[in-house]
């Protein structure tokens, strides 16, 4: 039976082995890829991309020739009558005339039935209207591309963002389990000399509380971490009933990203909030050239074939009667008076313009102050990483000063716990320092237009 039991205990720590190492550790690179190929936002912004795509085939479509048959068959159940002047009893001899006659007469016309097909093919040869409504929707296409990329760099930021913020609230609470190991050294330490009578009960119970209230702190630290991971799940596309694992936090990263240079360089036609405007612009532009064009002369070719039969039986070729028809021509449509509504929709036109060159003046001052202050931002946190170094080992020396005092009794037991206390602190504040220096780094790379560069940043 033991055997069979340390051979059950053997397996089961093999398959749980097995899934350790089969369970994939995302890189921050995993992330974003995964996150640029999942994420529902980008994925509708590619499905706006795809609707501008078909919408300027429609209008190019509209310039092609357009080609329509027809078919129709009619039964005539009461067929029309010419009304004549009745000259057929004026050509009589006198004395053959009716006076009596009506000084008009009808004639019946048409057959019982009739029935043509045909075809007709329209092409737009002169149309400025179209042309400049074609031009329109290659630049909406252009800005439904440029979209794309603009949702691209937002997941990129958010995403980044997410795993860092997992990461560091994983390196702290790594840091409390540290503590929480050295309040369990203390605690085993002092019973044996609680039993040897040489600490009160009440200095082991207080250490005990001390304990409980770590792990309760440290509990919800844990669940802290499983909401940035949904979060991070969320912006990624992930599965949220999968379990998320990432790599540890590699403080030397964190280190070489506080060295770099400031990221100047910045280049306000390479951002894209920027080039979409830019893009905006082209297409007030166009709708203003658009609206002159309505008032240019339009002109279309049109060719039309028609074949007819007629008769008084259907399908009987000995009372019908078949001719075709054809024709081609040009048709010409000159606008001369539209009661100055045309002039009304162009100056409407001219002042959306005008207000889009000063959307672009806000949007080059708010991207000029995003910069600026993401700048201010990244150097604040640089010191507070700095200072929040020097606290945490400062913090720490205390704690192993405190402790080996306390061992020699030349220390109280509040001061162990305090030094302890003001240690999990300053590696909780440096963790937060190091999630705040990350956020600003990704927002300095957004405000210069360098976001993309962290797909590749090892």
């Amino acid at each position: 039976m033991t055997r069979t039991k340390t051979l059950v205990l053997v397996i089961l720590s093999i398959v749980a082995m097995l899934h350790v190492e089969a369970q994939e550790t995302y890189s921050l690179q995993k992330c974003i890829g995964f996150a640029l190929e999942n994420n529902n936002t980008i994925k509708k912004s590619k499905l706006e991309r795809d609707k501008s795509l078909e919408s300027r085939r429609e209008i190019l479509g509209s310039l092609l020739p357009q080609l329509s048959g027809s078919g129709s068959f009619n039964y005539n159940l009461k067929k029309p009558q010419f009304v004549m002047p009745n000259f057929v009893n004026d050509m009589l001899p006198p004395a053959m005339q009716d006076p009596n006659a009506s000084k008009y007469m009808t004639i019946e016309m048409g057959t019982n039935y009739s029935a043509g097909v045909g075809a007709a093919l329209n092409q737009q040869i002169l149309n400025f209207t179209l042309f400049n409504t074609l031009e329109i929707a290659k630049t909406a296409e252009a800005m439904a591309s440029l979209g794309i990329e603009s949702k691209e760099e937002e997941v990129i930021g958010q995403t980044a963002t997410l795993y860092f913020a997992v990461q560091s609230t994983t390196y702290a609470a790594k840091q409390l389990e540290q503590s929480i190991q050295l309040i369990d050294k203390m605690i085993a330490t002092m019973e044996v000399n609680y039993q040897n009578g040489l600490v009160k009960k009440v200095d082991l119970d207080r250490l005990k509380v001390n304990r409980v209230n770590l792990a309760t702190q440290q509990s919800a630290i844990q669940n802290a971490i499983e909401v940035q991971k949904n979060l991070l799940k969320l912006q990624m596309g992930f599965d949220m009933l999968q379990p998320l694992a990432i790599e540890d936090i590699d403080l030397k990263f964190f280190e070489q990203k506080a060295e770099e240079p400031n990221l100047q360089g910045f280049e306000l036609n390479q951002l894209i909030p920027f080039q979409i405007m830019q893009q905006q612009q082209k297409i007030g532009n166009l709708q203003i050239k658009s609206v002159k064009s309505e008032l240019l002369p339009s002109l279309t070719l049109g060719v039309n074939y028609q074949y007819n039969l007629l008769g008084d039986k259907v399908f009987s070729s000995k009372d019908s009667y078949t001719y075709p028809s054809s024709a081609i021509g040009l048709n010409l449509r000159v606008p001369i008076f539209a009661g100055m509504s045309k002039n009304a929709k162009l100056k409407g036109a001219q002042i959306e313009q005008m207000k889009l060159k000063e959307d672009e003046q806000t949007l080059h001052r708010s991207l000029t102050m995003a910069y600026q202050n993401a700048l201010l931002k990244l150097n604040d946190s640089k010191q507070t990483i700095d200072a929040q170094q020097q606290n945490m080992a400062l913090a720490s020396e205390v704690f192993r000063i405190s402790e080996a005092s306390f061992q020699q009794g030349l220390a109280s037991l509040s001061d162990v716990l305090n030094a302890n206390s003001s240690l999990i602190q300053s590696q909780i504040s440096y963790a937060d320092a190091l999630s705040k220096y990350m956020s600003a780094y990704i927002e300095l790379r957004k405000a210069n237009g360098t976001i993309k560069n962290l797909k590749n940043s090892k």
